[in-house]
């Protein structure tokens, strides 16, 4: 049983570093939403795609290995608790394997939360430019409640002659 714990340690360090891998990531993806690098957005995506395939790897075997050692139905501190009594030796690293994990996630999901932010900030920036470009039309309904065109009374802008 000592065995799968250590191997089960082992499975959540692999997790560790490959959730350091994504941040990492996300950190670069932050910069490009900044500066508009769409390509190299692409890229990091892709990349990123690899890493979560191999974490959903490393998350299959660690549920695996979690059942072996029949404590698959309880929280975290109470698994530190057990290593604790059958394992004391390995309670220390296991415990540390678990809150590097904690704060991988919610690194992780504080990262993603500024990039969608990001993300959402640019598209309402298009949306405005494009109002501009275009006229800002509101929504007109007829009587019947159809809508209505709108574009016949519009006044032609500078933009619209030229193009």
């Amino acid at each position: 049983m000592e065995a799968i714990l250590r191997e089960f340690i082992q499975v959540m360090d692999k997790q560790n570093q490959t959730l350091d891998q994504i941040f990492d990531l996300g950190e670069q993806k932050q910069h490009a939403i900044i500066v508009g690098q769409l390509k190299e957005l692409d890229s990091l995506i892709q990349k990123e795609a690899g890493l979560v395939t191999n974490l959903e790897k490393l998350e299959s075997q660690r549920f695996k290995l979690q059942q072996q050692l029949d404590v698959h139905d309880c929280t975290a501190l109470e698994m530190v608790e057990w290593a604790g009594r059958e394992y004391p030796q390995l309670q220390g690293e296991f415990e540390e394997t678990i809150n590097r994990l904690s704060y991988n996630l919610t690194r992780l999901k504080a990262i993603n939360n500024h990039n969608n932010e990001l993300i959402e900030q640019s598209l309402q920036y298009i949306e405005s430019v494009q109002a501009i470009l275009n006229g800002d039309i509101a929504g007109t309904y007829s009587d019947k409640g159809s809508p209505v065109d709108e574009k016949s009374g519009r006044q032609i802008n500078l933009l619209d002659t030229r193009a």
